[in-house]
């Protein structure tokens, strides 16, 4: 039987203590105005150090918008929770009803 040699990217993943477990196959690098027009997905052995920057930096503004649309699902819940809602209720019904039966008048 034959056994194969790991390569080296698995290796690396391997190496436990540099939580490399998680590493990706391959890497999106994004588009960068006047640079580059389209993103480009390489796969990480092929990867330079630079696109591994360009990489985490739109990783980085991927997780900034995922926190604010949190930040934003956790704010509303917090205001309707200080306004009384009660969990069954619906968006619609804590904040744009009262205020349209108001108008209505």
């Amino acid at each position: 039987m034959l056994l194969s040699k790991p390569s080296p990217i698995q290796v690396l993943r391997n190496r436990k203590e540099w939580y490399m477990s998680e590493m990706p196959d391959s890497i999106r690098i994004p588009a960068l105005e006047g640079v580059r027009f389209d993103e480009v997905v390489r796969p990480i052995e092929e990867a330079t150090i630079d696109d591994l920057t360009f990489a985490a930096i739109g990783i980085q503004a991927e997780l900034r918008q995922i926190q604010r649309k949190l930040t934003c699902i956790q704010e509303l819940h917090d205001l309707a929770r200080k306004q009384g809602a009660l969990g069954c209720q619906t968006v619609q019904e804590v904040f744009i009803e009262p205020k349209s039966r108001e108008v209505n008048k």
